[in-house]
């Protein structure tokens, strides 16, 4: 790999917003997640967890709730009283209806997909036809005496549980009439408390309702006779989210104390058909509140405060040796935040709200405004490959100012790409760790990626779960690719064979006692270091001096509220 003078930057206060809620969506298998900030992004979890899509948020939106309707329709709703709808293609939003109700708190679309509920601050219920271009209002419930904060319909759409401040409101869809009001109980280990809050609420097949609550419960009630059928107390905090499979029998809930629980219903003995609820893992992948949980067939899904999106595998649903086997913890976006001018020696740092740009060496900043998109431009500025919202690549010549070509498409989403000085290859990263290496001048794929695709890369390099989010080019040494990801910093040359699977990949080299003859027979293609992370940015500022831009987790959890704090046996 050689050795290089590197320019260590941490000076890029860059925090990501916490997460407020998630909607997965079973038939794309896609996640929804919107953020405190009010930026909404989507991820493919068949595309190995990428962030394909985003939608930038503003100071007037505050979205308190998130849902998916008629398959692939994404709506949200918010502090600000309006219903909004995304359009997934142009990446925009598609339309904002005012509900009239004040703010809304939560959201839920029918089990067809046709119908969609909001509880607002003034108590009431809204239902709304979703028609083919905009939602249609249809009719308010019964109003209740306090804000609804949550919703959940019965399967077979019949009706709805409504949670509120200390009672859980049962409505019939057809006549709008509460048919129950449950009363849940303010005590809290022997302590009434002076308001419960009802976060959560899981309408079930079989008439059960569960609700989690601010005095640190999960209960159930029969909703055909308004009672209470069991309570556990789980938690010295807000029980704040719910998430219940498709097939009911798991849920999951998420705790203002960071943890998450996972229940099942399993046979009360080993030969009994009856069945009961039960706690069965606890998990503490958080240091802050989990505000939201989602419930995949093969993952518990939850984020909050501490910024982290988890999915946390379920081990007997997936398969060994398998993307979804691993735990994953999302913190970065995606995407390059961070812009080098090798010449000026300046860099460019993407906030949500305003640009910064740097001097190395200096510690004065401006900033703008603008947007940003995922384009590559060639060095001699004659070329221009921009990739969309699918997982196309077309190429424009700048020039003439049409379409050149347009590169073969791939099932999975462009993560990176760059334009080589000199040969104009572009070379792309894709979201399940390929790379392919394309020729712009002669409109095909050059012989070093069609010996890669024919070989293949090491499993060790599919198998990881970061995406590579930037590429760049070594001025003198043209067989050399410089990429990264948040973990590692990687350097293929062209020049050296590919590693097969029976290589190490991370140690390509012996100890520096072997023979000559041996370091070359081990050498091969990837030289990869592991020195800085969470890698943000990497880059060449000449051929012998790097930039790199980290951005330590520990920074980022000193600028959040404090957690709840919880008191250890012994202290």
């Amino acid at each position: 790999m050689g050795e290089f003078k590197v320019h260590r930057v941490r000076f890029f206060n860059y925090v990501p917003s916490g997460i407020r809620c998630v909607a997965y969506n079973n038939q794309s298998n896609r996640l929804a997640v919107s953020r405190t900030d009010g930026t909404v992004e989507i991820y493919n979890l068949s595309a190995n967890y990428f962030q394909e899509k985003f939608f930038p948020g503003h100071e007037s939106r505050a979205t308190e709730a998130l849902c998916w309707a008629e398959g692939q329709r994404l709506f949200s709703a918010g502090l600000n009283g309006e219903i909004m709808e995304y359009d997934l293609q142009a990446l925009n939003i598609k339309y904002a209806m005012d509900a009239f109700g004040g703010p809304i708190w939560s959201m839920a679309a029918s089990p067809s997909g046709s119908q969609l509920l909001v509880g607002c601050e003034d108590g009431s219920v809204k239902l709304f036809q979703i028609t083919p271009d905009k939602i249609q209002f249809e009719r308010n419930f019964d109003r209740q005496k306090s804000r609804i904060l949550s919703l959940s319909w019965h399967p077979s759409g019949t009706h709805i549980a409504a949670g509120s401040i200390d009672y859980i409101s049962v409505f019939d869809v057809k006549s709008g009439s509460a048919v129950h009001k449950m009363i849940v109980d303010r005590q809290y280990m022997g302590v009434s408390k002076r308001k419960c809050i009802v976060w959560g609420v899981a309408f079930l097949s079989d008439g059960t309702i569960i609700s989690v609550d601010s005095a640190g419960k999960v209960q159930f009630w029969d909703s055909a006779t308004g009672t209470l059928v069991k309570s556990h107390l789980i938690a010295n905090a807000d029980v704040q989210s719910i998430a219940v499979a498709d097939q009911e029998d798991s849920f999951v809930v998420g705790t203002a104390e960071g943890t998450v629980f996972h229940f099942q219903l399993v046979p009360v003995t080993s030969n009994s058909s009856e069945k009961q609820w039960v706690r069965t893992k606890p998990f503490q992948h958080h240091t802050h509140d989990v505000r939201t949980v989602a419930h995949s067939p093969t993952a518990l899904i939850s984020g909050g405060t501490d910024t982290h999106l988890v999915f946390r595998p379920l081990m007997e649903k997936v398969q060994v040796k398998n993307y979804d086997a691993a735990l994953r913890k999302i913190t970065f976006p995606h995407r390059c935040l961070i812009s080098c001018s090798k010449k000026r020696q300046l860099l460019l740092f993407q906030f949500a709200h305003h640009l910064e740009l740097w001097r190395l060496g200096s510690t004065v900043a401006t900033g703008t405004v603008e947007a940003m998109c995922l384009l590559a431009v060639s060095p001699d500025g004659n070329w221009l490959a921009a990739s969309g919202t699918s997982a196309g690549v077309h190429v424009y010549n700048v020039k003439q100012l049409k379409l050149h070509c347009t590169v073969p498409a791939y099932n999975f989403p462009v993560t990176a790409m760059a334009i080589a000085p000199n040969t104009n290859n572009l070379v792309i990263a894709h979201s399940d760790q390929q790379v392919f290496e394309y020729s712009i001048p002669d409109k095909q794929y050059t012989d070093w990626s069609r010996t890669v695709q024919k070989q293949g890369f090491h499993h060790l390099w599919l198998q990881r779960d970061t995406p590579i989010t930037h590429i760049s080019f070594h001025p003198k040494r043209p067989m050399h690719i410089l990429l990264h990801d948040a973990y590692m910093f990687c350097i293929i040359d062209k020049s050296l064979p590919l590693p097969n699977d029976k290589t190490l990949l991370y140690n390509p080299f012996p100890p520096t006692n072997e023979s000559d003859v041996v370091r070359r027979r081990t050498a091969h293609a990837f030289k990869i270091s592991k020195i800085y992370k969470p890698l943000l940015f990497m880059d060449l500022l000449d051929e012998r001096t790097l930039v790199a831009v980290e951005r330590p987790l520990d920074d980022i959890i000193a600028q959040l509220p404090p957690p709840i704090k919880k008191k250890k046996f012994g202290t």
